[in-house]
């Protein structure tokens, strides 16, 4: 043996020992596991009655030791029985032995070789492990048993006990053959009783061959009953419809039928007009609660409203190029009057700026359609109170605009006078019409004759 491991034996846990040639000895204090190591060689080697050798909390106790050949012995205790398992060289997987009662199976034992010493008329001796608090080997034995002990080593003790076992073997044989013969005896006696088989047999064979017979022809009378009975009913199937014929042919022929897409096209045409009316009376029932709307404002009023801002802004932006013509240049006599002139430009301006919202407003509003059908009235509401704030806006621009007019109006009298005080163009010579200066711009041309 060149190996051994105790796993979950007793106190240890997994341990493993590597045997060197020659004696090992283990030493240590006491209560370290080294009798565990003498005691898992005893349950290796004899299988001992069960006692609590597996660790606490372990499922199992394994021992298991290694030759040199390769060969492997593993013992395994369990709660309720034990088993071993052997692995020979080379082999992938062990063989198992169990249910093989108290003494270990004869190939373990020619593997492990550490089997007691059988002495003639006596206990077997146990020449290889020892117990702890035993004296010396042999000394508390009787002499009967150190005499056996060392008369087995001897050639005779060898005979003897091979005549023993012949012995053994030869009252055996004599009590299984007794057996055997008794066995035999009731086996004829079997026999006897089972002689009528082969006659019972047959006929077995001829009533099951009736069996058949009988339950063919009964399936043939059930199918004739059922032919004849459907026989009866075509007969009086045919009957009735003799009848029948000779019946109908006293009548004569349909009348043709109305078509029925048109009546089917107007049923169709009437339930959806149904469900129409349904539809339109809850609708008007949900409307009924509801308050009328208001007056809507007129919208053509508020479209020749648009056109005339649209009109004024035109007027309005030849008066701002007119009067930016102007700014440029320095008029004659009091010059503390244009002053006045470009803050009347600015208002101008100003007053672009509002009348491009207004248009805007205006395009929007020109845009809208008549009020949808709408049982929520609050956003006809809105647009009611919009309409008015525009007309109230358009009413403010126009006045705006009026006023703007009138300066406008004003201007061109003042850059009349002014145009007239000053003669003619001190560029070209050429003449100076207020038109001119407030539209486009004066375009220099020929001198007049005279002029220097």
């Amino acid at each position: 043996m060149r190996r051994l491991v105790l796993t979950d034996f007793m106190a240890h846990a997994h341990t493993v020992f590597e045997f060197a040639p020659g004696l090992t000895v283990l030493t240590g204090p006491n209560n370290t596991g080294k009798s565990a190591v003498v005691e898992g060689l005893r349950c290796l080697a004899q299988n001992p009655t069960p006692r609590h050798c597996i660790r606490h909390g372990a499922r199992e106790a394994r021992v298991s030791a290694e030759f040199d050949d390769g060969t492997v012995v593993t013992w395994v205790r369990r709660p309720k029985y034990a088993l071993y398992e052997l692995t020979r060289p080379g082999a992938a997987e062990p063989e198992v032995y169990a249910k093989f009662g108290r003494t270990p199976p004869e190939d373990i034992l020619d593997v492990l070789r550490l089997s007691p010493v059988p002495i003639e008329g006596g206990d077997p001796v146990d020449v290889h492990i020892g117990n702890q608090r035993e004296p010396v080997f042999l000394l508390n034995q009787p002499g009967s048993a150190l005499s056996g002990f060392f008369a087995a080593s001897t050639e005779a003790a060898h005979l003897i006990a091979m005549q023993n076992l012949l012995t053994d073997r030869t009252r055996k044989a004599k009590t299984e053959k007794n057996r055997l013969d008794k066995e035999l005896a009731s086996l004829a006696v079997s026999l006897d009783t089972l002689s009528p088989l082969p006659e019972l047999e047959l006929r077995l064979e001829q009533a099951v061959a009736a069996e058949g017979d009988i339950a063919g022809r009964e399936r043939e009378a059930s199918d004739l009953a059922g032919w004849l009975a459907s026989r009866r009913v075509l007969a009086g199937s045919i009957d009735r419809c003799e009848r029948s014929g000779r019946a109908l042919s006293r009548l004569t022929g349909p009348p043709e039928l109305t078509p029925t897409a048109p009546l089917a096209g107007l049923v169709a045409a009437r339930e959806t007009l149904s469900r129409r009316m349904d539809r339109a009376g809850r609708r008007g029932g949900a409307l009924a609660p509801l308050a009328a709307p208001p007056e809507l404002a007129d919208t053509a009023g508020l479209a020749g409203r648009t056109r005339e801002l649209a009109a004024l802004r035109g007027a309005l932006a030849r008066t701002e190029k007119k009067a930016a013509a102007v700014a440029g240049l320095a008029p004659p006599g009091e010059l503390a009057e244009v002053a006045g002139l470009g803050a009347l430009v600015q208002n101008l301006t100003a007053v672009r700026g509002g009348l491009r919202s207004l248009d805007g407003r205006a395009k929007v509003l020109s845009r809208l359609s008549g009020p949808p059908e709408t049982a929520d009235l609050a956003p006809l509401a809105a647009l009611a109170a919009s309409l008015q704030a525009a007309r109230r806006a358009v009413s403010t621009a126009r006045t705006t605009a009026v006023a703007k007019a009138r300066a406008l109006e004003e201007l061109t009298a003042r850059i009349a006078d002014r145009l007239a005080a000053l003669g003619s163009c001190p560029l070209c010579g050429g003449a100076l019409t207020p038109d001119d200066f407030l539209g486009a711009g004066h375009t220099h041309g020929t001198k007049p004759e005279g002029a220097s």
